[in-house]
């Protein structure tokens, strides 16, 4: 079976081992890099290549949704998902605008992250549908 390879993107360290330890535990996730703000995160969708990013939307220096638009620029770009604490109408539309293929508050993030990666990256890895 092909896996999602994964890059993780976000300020926080203690939330980076967290959903490091999350993802560890559905087989479909393999978490190929980590990433600290927007910078890291374009960089890293240019050397990984990256089936999906997992990005948190405020970070200092770059934020999630410049970095967002850059890599959506990219030749075949991976999937964004954004998450934040921040889960209102209004973030999640900026989200939307900068290209991202979906939202997860990091309140429902426990619960809901391997339901949506099997939802939306699974079936499109194993059909070729993703690069890597």
């Amino acid at each position: 079976m092909n896996t999602v390879r994964t890059l993780l993107v976000d300020d926080n360290e203690a939330f980076l081992v967290l959903a490091r330890h999350l993802l560890a535990t559905v087989p479909e996730i393999s978490v190929v890099g980590l990433g600290h703000d927007g910078y890291d995160a374009v960089r890293l969708a240019e050397e990984l290549r990256p089936d999906l990013i997992l990005m948190d939307l405020s970070m200092p220096g770059m934020g999630g949704l410049q970095a967002t638009r850059l890599i959506k620029a990219q030749d075949t770009p991976p999937r964004i998902l954004i998450a934040s604490h921040y889960d209102d109408a209004e973030h999640r539309e900026h989200t939307a605008q900068a290209g991202a293929d979906g939202f997860i508050s990091k309140h429902d993030y426990e619960h809901r992250i391997a339901e949506y990666v099997r939802a939306n990256m699974v079936a499109s890895v194993q059909e070729g549908g993703a690069h890597g």
